[in-house]
């Protein structure tokens, strides 16, 4: 129950803050020098389940939990292989760019960074002190939060089958402005094909998720 009252919050809490930063396109002449050193930090979500959006209130949000809970069961089971295979693909692609590509795997490094006050197009925290601390000009940042399904329902109805899912953010800071270089985020649904309750393997929604993972996979390389 404490689970439910916490994710509950979450949800509310969502689309409360300022204007959204929009998307900027890694422009190539950013790195016409290939000895600018590139750090890559890469986080992710614990275990895929399914993200229920639209139960708005506390007890809506019960029942829209308990009506996922058999395929929550099978997705928490899954592998995470296939979403850490997403970091391979963005330092792949940051190391056509660059001679160094560097991965610092400190859990804590982004929460003990100072805030930034910037406009839109600049990073909320400071990342500036990390080019001499590690030696880099540049920082990526890839977070996958959120991953397995996505269902919507309206109070406790739901509005339609649960789609394959993986939502995050990729985005890259210059270390000498706290500019972005790049800001992209992922939102991706892929509908299932078929009868998707199908315990316990739920095959249409698996086959979803995967799709998902694939497809941003695409995305990733077609914006390095």
């Amino acid at each position: 129950m404490k689970k439910i009252i916490m994710t509950f919050l979450a949800v509310l809490l969502v689309g409360c803050g300022t204007t959204p930063q929009p998307t900027v396109k890694l422009e190539a002449n950013h790195f016409n020098n290939k000895e600018r050193k590139v750090g890559l930090y890469f986080q992710r979500g614990e275990k895929a389940t399914t993200h229920i959006y639209g139960a708005s209130c506390l007890l809506c949000y019960g029942v829209a939990s308990a009506l996922t809970s058999s395929l929550d069961k099978h997705l928490e089971s899954l592998p995470t292989d296939d979403i850490e295979q997403l970091k391979s693909v963005i330092e792949e692609g940051f190391k056509q760019r660059s001679n160094y590509v560097l991965a610092l795997d400190d859990e804590k490094l982004i929460d003990k960074l100072p805030k930034f006050k910037g406009e839109l197009g600049f990073a909320k925290k400071d990342f500036r002190g990390l080019k001499e601390k590690h030696g880099i000009d540049v920082l990526v940042v890839a977070n996958f939060h959120s991953f397995g399904a996505y269902r919507s329902f309206s109070s406790y109805v739901p509005n339609g089958d649960p789609q394959g899912y993986l939502k995050g953010l990729v985005y890259t800071v210059d270390l000498d402005t706290n500019k972005y270089l790049q800001y992209q985020s992922v939102d991706e649904k892929v509908q299932p094909e078929g009868v998707w309750d199908e315990p316990d393997q739920f095959p249409g929604v698996t086959t979803s998720y995967y799709q998902a993972i694939e497809n941003v996979k695409t995305l990733i390389r077609n914006n390095i």
